[in-house]
Parts: structure tokens; C-alpha cells; sequence
């Protein structure tokens, strides 16, 4: 006789509505519309691991999110808002400089998207030179950063 309690495995094609490079995109499109992402300070911000053990600095697109991770060792810290010119001018850079990583709206489940300060530079860059091109009256209303005067290296 079957277990009619025991849970079903998931699907393939529900598994794929989890599309990570959809995610990541959006994530772009959100930060800079925007024009803030939110981290966690205390004494310092908030960083998490990877699986492997390399760090990752912890961002998420908004304050909702954010709140959800405020608990256990993160209990004490506050959720800052970061400025959109400030993120890809000064904790960008900083982030490539020190070799951490960045994850995207990390849930209490631990799912995450992590990237790389200079390829998400390099996003944000293409992604705001779309914008400047094909839209340049949103371009001009989100009073946006030049893309050429954001420097990869």
C-alpha cells in the first residue's frame, strides 16, 4: 500500500522555473530602478560563505528580504540602504579588490545567486548603456551614472 503522506519528487520542468540568470537579470533591472540595493551593518556588514568557502557580500533588492535574515548571528545588525552610485563606485571595486563575492537576495533557506563584483560591473554597465540607448528619457528621469565612466579595471 502507497504512503499517501510522502511528497512527490519535483518535476523537471518544475524545478526549471527557477531560472538563475532570470533572477540575476531582474535583480539588475530592480537595483537600478531603484537606485538602492540593502545590506546588513553592525560593527561592519554582513558577510555569508559560499560552499566553498570563499565570501560573499550580502545584498538584496529589498528591505523585505533583508529583514528575513536579521536573526541568529545576524540579529544585531540593521538594514542600510546602499546607494546605487555608491555600490558600483565604491563597494564594487572594494569587493573585487578584497576577492568576495556577491550574493543576491540570500533567503533563510540559503538560496542565492553569486557573482562576481566585475562581471555584475560589467552587467550594469551593458544593462544601463541599453537603457541610455533605447529609453533615454527613463535614462534621464533616474538621473542614471554615465556607462562610460563606469571603470572595470
Amino acid at each position: 500500500m502507497r504512503n499517501p503522506y510522502q511528497r512527490k519528487a519535483a518535476s523537471k520542468s518544475q524545478t526549471s522555473s527557477y531560472n538563475v540568470q532570470d533572477i540575476y537579470k531582474q535583480f539588475i533591472e530592480i537595483m537600478v530602478s531603484q537606485g538602492q540595493v540593502f545590506a546588513l551593518y553592525h560593527d561592519g556588514w554582513a558577510l555569508c560563505a559560499t560552499p566553498t568557502g570563499q565570501r560573499a557580500f550580502a545584498v538584496w533588492q529589498n528591505k523585505s528580504l533583508a529583514k528575513l535574515l536579521v536573526k541568529d548571528n545576524w540579529e544585531n545588525y540593521d538594514i542600510q540602504e546602499v546607494s546605487f552610485k555608491d555600490f558600483i563606485e565604491k563597494v564594487l571595486p572594494f569587493l573585487r579588490q578584497e576577492s568576495t563575492l556577491v550574493s543576491m537576495n540570500l533567503s533563510p533557506e540559503g538560496q542565492n545567486v553569486l557573482v562576481a563584483p566585475e562581471k555584475l560591473l560589467l552587467d550594469i554597465k551593458n544593462y544601463l548603456y541599453q537603457i541610455y540607448l533605447q529609453k533615454p528619457e527613463v535614462y534621464k528621469n533616474l538621473q542614471l551614472p554615465s556607462p562610460r565612466s563606469i571603470r572595470l579595471n
